[in-house]
């Protein structure tokens, strides 16, 4: 079988040179679960690989048919699953195309309009994947493969969906031995899997349903061991939603790493919420190396923490911030404009959030209506949701990466507001945030926490090959910003006023505001 990992090539546009890939850890597991059961497997990820039909060729010799590919599937990676799915059935006709992955399982039955397409899976696939495969290859009944959607007599067909994993112990370890590029970012770990929360634009809860489940200590250390000392990661990115749903599993861990000696050895990443942290617990993590945390901030205004269904204050995620600073914390954030009913006022609080609080690192995103989130829902009632194409521009970062010549569509507007204004703010968010010297030469540092977000090049060789591609982003910045200024100094048409503008670049506001 041969997984495929979707990705478009221009999906980080001008800031490709710069990024750094995880490993995908989705298709990953499934491939280990398929070794397990020996089945010949075979992983082409098209975020490294240029040349995905050479590969096919090279491993179809290998194997027996009828040949299957199976195809994990973001939203905004669907045009590229089709495009090469629908070139692989033209190769080999008796080959059997399998979708899943968080868009498929959102919408199948928009992906099995694609009459190439044969399967799709719903929902997390490593119990049933095995299954399914040992139905195809031996041509057995598969009514009743829990999870699966297929076509049958014109009909599309939901089998009965699939119980979630919940011994994650009990898969395989990751098959790290399957992603050798180079430009990979092995340093990454999967420690739990689900989250109870509500939020109205959060996808990974249409896989992962809202049961939060976890792996055990023992088994996170040991691959954080395999990671030190069999492929030399002095860093590692947990991946996990949120980290700290369950305090005192996360105890265990930290006791767990103490044990094995982990603690003074290896730096971390990880994600959390405001309302999911005490300081004795953030002491606790930053003291056995959990040096960088994320925050999914979203928005500085309470009133749109609860229209957007948070579940938690921004008074809780400011003190949470506090608090990690004064340990030592690196602190990086995600905004997120654009939401129902948001205003321009709401946006620059953002800002003055951002500013006020010394965050080292920040996103300033635009909302996007994922199939499958309540805010898809909210979009389609208010007649707002905007597809393009094969949901070419559902893309987060649209407004800081496109070209400015050919800018991105936002997938949606809320009422009240325009593509323009929205895009506009971003951009000013992103020049006060980034006006300043420490930070643009924190991006060019060695921190591993930066590189997440911003990889320069870890050596002279490689930092000297990405001169160009530096010259062309800020050439390409440059343009976006001088547009900005052109709006709010001479056009005059956002709502970015001057005195704002100013205020905002240099932090005039806090003088007004008695700080």
């Amino acid at each position: 079988m041969i997984l495929i990992n979707s990705s478009p090539k221009d999906t980080m546009r001008v800031f490709k040179p710069f990024s750094r890939f995880n490993v995908p850890v989705g298709i990953g597991i499934l491939a280990s679960v398929l070794e397990r059961e020996k089945i010949k497997v075979k992983v082409i990820d098209e975020q490294v690989e240029d040349n995905t039909f050479e590969l096919v060729t090279e491993y179809v010799r290998g194997m027996s048919k009828p040949y299957i590919f199976g195809f994990s599937v973001l939203t905004a990676s669907f045009k590229r699953a089709i495009v090469v799915s629908k070139r692989l059935k033209e190769l080999y006709p008796d080959s059997i195309i399998l979708f899943g992955g968080i868009h498929p399982t959102a919408v199948p039955e928009d992906v099995l309009a694609h009459k190439h397409i044969d399967f799709v899976f719903r929902g997390e696939a490593e119990i049933v994947l095995p299954q399914l495969y040992a139905c195809l290859k031996e041509r057995r009944d598969f009514v009743h493969i829990e999870g699966v959607s297929y076509r049958l007599g014109g009909q599309i067909i939901h089998n009965k969906s699939a119980a979630i994993v919940e011994d994650l112990d009990g898969l395989p370890p990751f098959p790290y031995h399957f992603f050798s590029s180079e430009k990979y970012d092995l340093g990454a770990i999967v420690g739990s899997r689900g989250c109870p929360h509500q939020c109205i634009f959060c996808s990974n809860r249409i896989t992962t349903k809202k049961k939060y489940r976890y792996r055990s200590a023992e088994c996170i250390t040991e691959e954080i061991e395999l990671l030190y000392y069999k492929y030399n990661k002095r860093h590692i990115l947990f991946l996990d939603d949120n980290l700290l749903v369950n305090k005192e599993r996360v105890y265990f861990l930290l006791d767990e790493m103490r044990k094995r000696k982990l603690e003074d050895k290896l730096n971390f990443t990880f994600q959390a919420r405001g309302d999911s942290v005490d300081y004795d617990l953030l002491k606790s993590l930053y003291t056995a190396g959990f040096k960088n945390i994320s925050f999914g901030l979203e928005t500085a205004s309470e009133r749109m923490m609860k229209i957007i269904k948070k579940g938690e204050t921004v008074k809780q995620c400011k003190e949470a911030v506090s608090m990690a600073k004064e340990i030592g914390f690196h602190i990086s954030g995600v905004f997120i404009y654009g939401f129902p009913d948001e205003t321009h006022d709401e946006r620059m609080d953002c800002i003055k959030f951002s500013k006020n609080f010394k965050l080292d690192m920040v996103r300033f995103n635009n909302a996007t209506p994922y199939p499958g989130t309540e805010l898809y829902e909210i979009a389609k009632n208010e007649n707002r949701l905007n597809i393009q194409g094969l949901y070419e521009n559902f893309n987060s970062v649209s407004a800081m990466i496109e070209n400015p010549f050919k800018k991105i569509p936002f997938s949606y507007v809320p009422l009240g507001n325009s593509e323009k204004e929205i895009r506009n703010d971003i951009l000013f968010s992103l020049l006060a945030f980034y006006c300043d010297f420490d930070r643009i030469r924190m991006l060019f540092s060695k921190s591993d926490a930066t590189k997440r977000w911003f990889n320069p090049g870890s050596g002279i060789k490689e930092k000297f090959r990405k001169i160009p591609a530096l010259f062309y982003l800020a050439m390409v910045l440059l343009i976006k910003f001088s547009s900005l200024f052109f709006d709010v100094l001479l056009k005059r048409n956002t709502s970015i006023s001057i005195a704002e503008f100013f205020s905002i670049l240099t932090g005039g506001w806090k003088k007004s505001e008695g700080k």
